[in-house]
């Protein structure tokens, strides 16, 4: 039975991939913090310690096969960048690192479609489209752009490395929840009156999971993967929601340009309220700068990647909001 050190467990991605790996009959060994929810019913090995310690990450990762590096510090509101390069790159440099030392088998490093270049929108994006490296780049993009130079830099010295780059990812297991998931729970209690004219490339969470399993035996070592799912707007996304809890959820939709003038009191709530704003200048960014078409040829082909759909996965994250919620 294999071993596997999983980061970020505590998150949405990280709670899917330990219960596949489980699922898999993999021996799962996880890096924990503060929360875990995650965690609950599933039967891992737990230990407590620092994703930039590259001594304690040795020891962590002794008899470890593979490692799913899925830790991530995503900040679009209130973003603290000397943070988001702590966690998403000097981490990442930690863990590579360690795992030379410790000689795992394979690495595998969860990155994001935002780690391309965005532009031209007007062509399809592939793994042949180069990587954010502008300073003037959203700081989260250009961290994780700039991870993915660590995990290559990495596989230059002999680690055996594969990368995927998901699109948007909704689905269950999204304990904190994420802002995708967010987006799903309140339009399913109505709390959304209106959304906005545009939409963005959707995939489910355990098809991305399930994917970078497959990538420890079918992944070509050094390679990306993009899993992309089906672009859908928010209007369409918010009727596959009523379809499935058999109410009106959709009302109106904006153009994109108002949510502009929306900021300052999305804000101003999020400070009384004590909760994430709806809306964000970095949201809005990655909205506006989206190619409509993102390409998983690539993953078709090599690892056979067949992504369900939209519908299946917003009726069995609906399903399990509510089954938590109670």
């Amino acid at each position: 039975m294999r071993t596997a050190f999983v980061t970020g467990a505590s998150g949405h991605v990280g709670a899917n991939l330990i219960r596949l790996l489980v699922k898999k009959n993999w021996n799962v060994r996880c890096l924990i913090h503060n929360d875990l929810r995650a965690f609950e019913g599933v039967e891992i090995e737990k230990v407590q310690g620092d994703l930039l310690d590259e001594r304690f990450l040795y020891t962590a990762l002794k008899d470890c096969y593979a490692v799913f590096h899925a830790a991530v510090h995503i900040d679009i509101e209130n973003i603290d960048v000397k943070v988001m390069k702590k966690v998403n790159v000097d981490g990442t440099k930690a863990l590579t690192r360690a795992a030379l030392k410790a000689n795992v088998k394979k690495f595998i490093h969860f990155s994001s479609i935002h780690a391309f270049e965005q532009t031209p929108t007007d062509t399809e994006l592939d793994e042949l489209r180069p990587l954010v490296s502008r300073t003037n780049a959203a700081s989260y993009d250009l961290s994780k752009a700039d991870s993915e130079r660590v995990v290559q830099e990495a596989f230059n010295k002999g680690l055996k490395t594969v990368i995927i780059n998901p699109t948007g990812i909704l689905g269950p297991f999204d304990y904190k929840p994420s802002r995708m998931g967010q987006l799903i729970s309140n339009i399913s209690k109505k709390k959304m009156k209106f959304t906005l004219n545009t939409g963005f490339d959707w995939v489910d969470v355990r098809d991305v999971c399930e994917m970078a399993i497959q990538c420890v035996d079918q992944g070509k070592p050094g390679q990306s993967y993009i899993l992309s799912g089906r672009w859908v707007s928010f209007k369409e996304l918010s009727k596959i929601v009523g379809t499935v809890i058999k109410e009106n959820t959709h009302w109106v939709s904006l153009p994109f340009w108002t949510a502009y003038l929306c900021l300052p009191f999305a804000f101003i709530y999020s400070k009384i309220s004590g909760h994430r704003p709806s809306i964000s200048r970095g949201s809005l960014h990655a909205l506006a700068v989206q190619p409509l078409k993102i390409s998983n040829k690539k993953a078709s082909k090599e690892l056979n990647y067949n992504p369900r759909s939209i519908e299946i996965t917003i009726k069995d994250t609906i399903k399990w909001n509510r089954e938590y919620d109670n």
